[in-house]
């Protein structure tokens, strides 16, 4: 074999290496495996509860396993719920202990809390996941809202940082009529079937809330069996993290 075609070949490894996951400028895995056909759904839970059993009813039904990722207020509140999902095969993450918002909306590099006070927060969200036998490794930030600093600590914990991947609207599925920045979930679906359309999804973390506040009537959870029906007949497959 000449060299210019070892060379070929190893160019080749080290680009289908990098793309398999992706990161983003503050240092979160947003994408995962791009190279193959699977999707990761990604279920988070701090306030409100009500879709849960209806999500765990359609994975059940589905033979899919998905991720979850609690605060430990969630995780005090929910012990036998969350004991359950563990006990199902679902990975559990991390989600803060009390759902704090670590830094600024507005200048993302500014943090809200001294570093101490957020590294304390983790660590005691991950001492109530332990103490169920989760063994956290992923941690997605309170509010999807994080900056290198966060990455850092959670480093530091022995935590990878994860969040969803951009692109379609399903992050918007908490937001209420009265919000300026409301998305109903027929304009979520669409969002998501018309970026599967235009560029794919391999590797995609989808995020969905399985609760929401009451005012919002329009649940997307409600209609996540259709939704894995259009992704499966696209010949998507799913796993968790």
């Amino acid at each position: 074999m000449n060299r210019i075609v070892v060379s070929i070949l190893i160019l080749g490894f080290f680009c289908s290496a990098k793309a398999q996951n992706m990161i983003d400028k503050e240092g979160a895995l947003v994408r995962s495996d791009t190279l193959q056909k699977n999707i990761y759904l990604c279920f988070t839970g701090h306030d409100y509860y009500e879709g849960f059993d209806h999500v765990l009813k359609v994975l059940k039904n589905r033979k899919i396993k998905a991720s979850f990722f609690f605060t430990g207020d969630f995780v005090r509140s929910h012990r036998y719920l969350v004991k359950s999902i563990i006990n199902q095969g679902h990975y559990v993450g991390a989600h803060s202990d009390k759902h704090l918002l670590y830094c600024d909306w507005a200048k993302r590099d500014s943090l809200l809390y001294p570093t101490s006070v957020i590294k304390e927060d983790i660590s005691n969200n991950l001492k109530e996941l332990k103490d169920l036998g989760a063994n956290a490794l992923y941690f997605m930030p309170p509010y999807e809202w994080y900056n290198k600093k966060i990455v850092q600590i959670a480093n530091e914990l022995h935590l990878k940082t994860i969040n969803y991947s951009s692109g379609t609207r399903s992050n918007a599925d908490y937001t209420t009529p009265e919000m300026s920045n409301y998305v109903s979930s027929e304009a979520i679906l669409e969002s998501i079937y018309e970026y599967e359309k235009l560029k794919g999804m391999n590797g995609f973390h989808l995020l969905i809330h399985p609760g929401t506040n009451p005012l919002r009537k329009d649940k997307l959870y409600l209609h996540l069996d259709e939704l894995l029906t259009y992704l499966m007949n696209k010949d998507y497959h799913f796993k968790k993290l």
